[in-house]
């Protein structure tokens, strides 16, 4: 009898991990996997825009405060010419 809630503690918790583990958003460049299709979002642009800041050492943010902070328009200034950037700096064109 002390068997039964041993066990559906440890279910409980495997079940607990495995599913805050698929939590995070799947991006494939500017796509997101989201109920089972590919969409461009967002939040995968701003993910590419940043992995092209970090091999420049530089920082996306809206404050900057270092010198290696850029504003996202100061980026796209800088990488717009970038076809991995183009879309995310799209909407900072003049």
């Amino acid at each position: 009898m002390s068997k039964l809630p041993l066990a559906a503690a440890v279910s409980l918790s495997v079940l607990t991990i495995a599913t805050g583990a698929g939590a995070h958003a799947r991006c494939d460049g500017d796509f997101q996997f989201v109920h089972g299709n590919w969409v461009a979002t967002r939040y995968c642009q701003r993910a590419v825009a940043e992995h092209v800041a970090n091999r420049y050492h530089e920082h996306i943010t809206n404050h900057a405060v270092r010198s290696s902070d850029m504003r996202p328009d100061e980026f796209c200034r800088w990488h717009n010419a970038e076809i991995e950037t183009s879309t995310y700096c799209s909407s900072y064109n003049d």
